[in-house]
């Protein structure tokens, strides 16, 4: 389905027409200045190859006045003056900056970087060299993470990494992706970890992208095995800025964008007149005359354009003592929909104090706060409400919606808001002794406060749609974690023996605890009254109790506490053959003593190829390595309680006389003492590549990831006496997942002209091999719930996880000889859905429904590309993914007349009039769960588009600037796609029921214009 760009690209091209072109001129003067002066010729040749290389930059240090070498590496130059600096460059070498005096020849030998082979990566409790590097690891630099605008950093790695699966499922402002590292490996939690600065979280939304110098994501055993406790589902490590650099080298970096966002789709719905027609076909004479109904459009009445704010400001240095990096940022976000909004303070504080030579204090520090509205489900009733109605009475009240609702009066009678603070940080310190050996203890803490309001006053719209007594509901949460780590570090090198090994000891806890209050009947309903002593206990009417506390106490989600044990040993011989051998035993509080602990080890080799003598003179060859791993890592991601039985005490019985509510107590739920560490074992096979001096750069992955004793829950045989619905824990199943990854990069120098190109992509298989223990059982788990007691999805031995289950359908019944010779259900007819007899008894039942279709993508995607000249810098980035469905739920589930999709118009109204779209109905046989609401869930998405320009650097110095630049970004901006419904990016955090649409907040368009200064 083609998407016509929205009317905001007139915006886009206005910022071009009156920033970029007139600051073109800048770029034309200076060279005229140029037009006298010494003529300098020389030829410029590589050092390695001794070969000349042909489109070298020859540039006049401090100006944009430069000229490009020949096919023979020769050049041509004029420069105003002796005192001046020729900066030679080339892609892939090492520029040179020569002065010019006396010499009218300058011949230049460039030095090759292989700045590949030398890049430091980090991974768990440490870095290594690219070159040494074993393991899986992708690095995105902080340049990348800036691109997009976005509350949460994860957002910046979409279509950036092979094997990274990063969906955003909902437009709500603040809102978080869900993220998936090679696939979906277990039927409980999935969601990777984090590690910022050394701490171990669930999530970074508290971060500012413009904070971080870089993010590597750890996908094999190998890399994730030092984080063993928790690290099957992948790691992805942060580290935050920090002022490392020359002594008094200080500076200050100040960003800027606003921009406004818009609905990037609109669901095409049926306006008033054709919702008319198709009721009058559907039930003959609901409406007399359709030309004279209403055509509301209740999506263009909720939706609107809303502004975005990134505002930064950040000053780095090091003194003779200490680093420092501190930042304070501004995130404001309001959203399409009213009552809607995200706004964020951040505060980046980072120092290292260099006390002694063998001896150094640091910190990293992030503190937040967050004001966040909390919007009502307009959406979902802005899609179903009835087109041939008007928001409003004609004496201004709202109009009664039948079914859903008025989405207007719900926006106007919702006030629920949060309010956070949250801080995360550590403090550590390092010891260096024996020259080789570094002892670091660092302290880490993760603690949270959530203040939530929600008020919602007495009001009356319809039967359906009123509040008989005000209400306000106030709750308070905390959480407190901490992680204390200790760790020694031995490195040396001998002849051409490397050792890189560390050990260590970690402990952490985590705890939290939640309140909430509710009362009913305010005095007053203003905002500056919502509180609590404002509401009477005990009405006079004796009817209603007005304050009540319904929940307090300790989370069993977040309360658990953990001990830990490491060690890695990395080892290289002549830069050529490379191990890593890694162990970690975790200890963990949700399981019971005799199953506490869990033991990960991994092991790798690597082979620098490209460091063999037999390659050494291969000069096109720059790098070329083959390394392999195997490894176990582990997951504990279940509630802290899930091995205990527990007691219900929110029960009462009503005794005595007179007749009195007394507190109780029964038999809640059943725990597993049996309950064991979930375990992922994987392989890994990988090939790095380099080409002309690592201008061309690719990365090649074979993996294979088991997850075996699956955390689960199941329910309890009725004849164990829990009741019927008792479910239990238990480690109950086994899950495959295997792919080929690959990133490919090109990137190059055309006289000024500097461009790459990068793209990535991922193949996956799922596949569920046991369920409750027993291989080729055919136990079934459902999930995908509809809200009406349906299921969606089935998860089966031998598929993959939490596919979709229902009838298949071939076609619509023409007539009534069709269907009393086909298979059908009693309540068919003609013009209805023809369902499938898949097992051939000549009947149509329940046993008929089947698989129609994985919300899980056989292939993602990702590409970008940028390109800079004479200050102009574009790039734009692509991703997508093809191979998964997606489920229409928000059309299936029709319990009361609702508005269509603007689809019903090509009905079947007549033999051979439609052979796919059944006749308009209001509800009944053709909303069975079926193929017919499953759509190709595929999508190609132009993620971001920015166009920049950077003064030349002598414009810049002059107005006491090291950078000054400004540019225009659009995001979001064409998604090409089959899917009818706002975003194709339907996912859920419970496997069993992903891509299922129940009707989510869109995501935006947005186009904005930003600033970059650097002092």
């Amino acid at each position: 389905m083609r998407r016509p760009l929205p009317d905001l690209s007139a915006f886009f091209l206005l910022m071009v027409k009156r920033i970029l072109f007139p600051g073109l001129f800048i770029l034309i003067l200076p060279p005229l200045l140029y037009s006298q002066g010494i003529r300098v010729t020389g030829t410029v040749s590589a050092a390695d190859t001794k070969e000349t290389l042909p489109g070298a930059t020859v540039v006049i240090k401090g100006t944009t006045i430069g000229s490009v070498t020949n096919i023979d590496g020769q050049y041509t130059i004029t420069v105003k003056s002796e005192s001046d600096t020729l900066v030679f460059a080339y892609m892939g070498y090492v520029s040179q900056s020569i002065r010019v005096g006396k010499q009218v020849v300058i011949n230049v030998l460039l030095e090759p970087t292989k700045i590949s082979l030398n890049e430091v990566v980090v991974v768990g409790y440490g870095t290594v060299k690219k070159s040494d590097l074993t393991g899986s690891v992708a690095s995105v630099k902080s340049e990348e993470l800036t691109k997009i605008t976005a509350i949460n950093p994860m957002d910046a790695l979409q279509g950036k990494v092979a094997g990274v699966q990063i969906a955003n499922v909902s437009g709500i402002p603040g809102s978080s992706p869900i993220v998936r590292i090679r696939g979906v490996g277990t039927l409980n939690n999935n969601n990777p970890i984090y590690v910022v600065d050394g701490v171990i979280l669930d999530d970074i939304s508290f971060l500012n992208s413009s904070d971080i110098s870089s993010m590597e994501v750890l996908k094999d055993a190998s890399a994730t095995a030092m984080y063993g406790n928790r690290g099957a589902n992948g790691v992805i490590i942060v580290t935050t800025k920090s002022g490392h650099g020359a002594e008094g080298k200080n500076m200050l970096n100040v960003s800027a964008e606003t921009g406004i966002q818009t609905v990037a789709h609109m669901i095409p719905l049926l306006n008033g007149h054709d919702f008319a027609a198709i009721s009058n076909a559907i039930e003959p004479g609901s409406y007399n005359n359709i030309d004279l109904v209403p055509n509301t459009n209740w999506q263009k009445e909720i939706f609107k354009t809303a502004p975005i704010y990134n505002f930064n400001i950040s000053t780095s240095g090091a003194a003779k003592n200490i680093d420092y990096y501190i930042s304070l940022g501004y995130f404001g976000q309001q959203g399409i929909v009213d009552k809607s909004s995200y706004n964020r303070i951040t505060l980046q504080i980072n120092n290292t104090y260099n006390l002694y030579p063998f001896f150094r204090l640091g910190h990293n520090l992030t503190f937040e706060y967050v004001n966040h509205e909390n919007p009502p489900g307009v959406v979902y009733q802005a899609y179903r409400a009835l087109p041939v109605l008007e928001p409003y009475n004609p004496d201004g009240s709202y109009t009664p919606i039948p079914g859903v609702g008025n989405p207007i009066a719900a926006l106007e009678y919702s006030n629920s808001s949060d309010k956070i603070v949250r801080a995360v940080g550590n403090l550590f310190g390092e010891l260096t002794f024996l020259k080789d050996f570094v002892l670091k203890s660092s302290f880490g803490v993760d603690a949270m406060y959530d203040k939530a309001v929600s008020f919602t006053p007495a009001y009356t719209v319809s039967p359906q749609q009123f509040n008989e007594y005000s209400l306000l509901v106030k709750g308070y949460s905390d959480r407190f974690g901490w992680l204390w780590e200790n760790t020694l570090s031995y490195n040396k090198k001998i002849k051409k023996h490397s050792i890189d090994a560390v050990i260590g000891y970690t402990m952490q806890s985590t705890t939290s605890e939640q309140v909430s209050i509710t009362g009913q009947n305010l005095i007053r309903d203003g905002s500056n009254f919502w509180y609590l002593s404002g509401i009477n206990i005990y009405d006079a009417s004796n009817q209603i109790n007005n304050l009540g506390a319904f929940s307090d106490g300790v989370d069993a989600n977040n309360f658990f506490s953990m001990i830990s044990y490491l060690g890695r040993v990395n080892y290289v011989y002549g830069d050529r053959y490379l191990v890593t051998v890694t162990f970690r035993r975790d200890g963990s509080s949700k399981f019971s003593e005799s199953n506490r602990w869990g033991n990960f080890p991994s092991f790798a080799l690597g082979w620098n190829i490209s460091e063999e003598k037999f390659l050494k003179n291969v000069k096109f060859i720059s790098r070329l390595k083959l390394r392999g791993s195997w490894g176990q890592v582990g997951n504990d991601k279940i509630p802290y309680l899930g091995r205990y039985s527990l007691v219900n005490s929110e029960i009462g019985a009503v005794l005595g006389n007179p007749a009195a509510l007394n507190p109780g107590a029964s038999f809640g739920s059943p725990g597993n003492q049996d309950l064991k560490w979930e375990v992922t074992t994987q392989l890994d096979v990988g090939l790095e590549a380099g080409f002309f001096n690592d201008r061309l750069t690719g990365e090649f992955d074979y993996f294979r990831k088991v997850t075996d004793k699956i955390l689960l829950q199941l329910s309890v045989p009725g004849y164990f006496g829990y009741g019927v619905g008792t479910q239990e824990w238990f480690n109950a199943a086994k899950v495959l997942n295997r792919g080929f990854e690959f990133t490919l990069g090109w990137r190059d120098q055309v006289g000024k002209f500097k461009y790459n190109i990068n793209v990535n992509g991922t193949t996956l298989h799922n596949e569920v091999l046991t369920i409750g223990g027993v291989s080729g059982s055919d136990t079934v788990l459902y999930g995908g719930a509809l809200g009406d007691g349906r299921y969606s999805t089935a998860t089966v031995v031998g598929r993959p996880i939490g596919e979709f289950y229902g009838f298949k359908t071939d076609g619509i019944f023409q007539n009534q000889q069709e269907l009393d010779s086909y298979p059908h259900l009693p309540d068919a007819g003609v013009g209805d859905l023809r369902y499938v007899d898949v097992n051939g008894d000549g009947k149509l039942d329940l046993r008929d429904r089947t698989f129609i279709g994985s919300p899980l993508p056989k292939f993602i995607f990702g590409l970008s590309f940028g390109m800079e000249i004479i200050g102009i810098d574009f790039s734009f980035d692509i991703q997508g993914q093809t191979g998964n469905k997606i489920l229409n739920a928000k059309e299936l589930v029709r319990p009361d007349k609702y508005n269509f999709e603007s689809d019903v118009l090509n009905s079947w109204y007549g033999e051979g009039t439609s052979n796919s779209e059944p006749r308009p109905s209001f509800g009944g046989y053709n909303y069975d769960i079926s193929d017919h609401y499953v759509q190709d869930g595929s999508f190609l998405r132009l993620r971001s588009i920015i166009l920049g320009y950077s003064l030349p650097q002598s414009v810049s110095k002059k107005m006491k600037m090291q950078k000054f630049r400004i540019y225009l970004k659009a995001e979001n901006v064409y998604t090409l796609t089959k899917f009818t419904g706002y975003s194709p990016e339907i996912g859920s955090a419970d496997p069993l029921s992903a891509g299922i649409d129940y009707s989510v907040y869109p995501i935006s368009s947005t186009y904005s214009i930003g600033l970059n200064l650097n002092f």
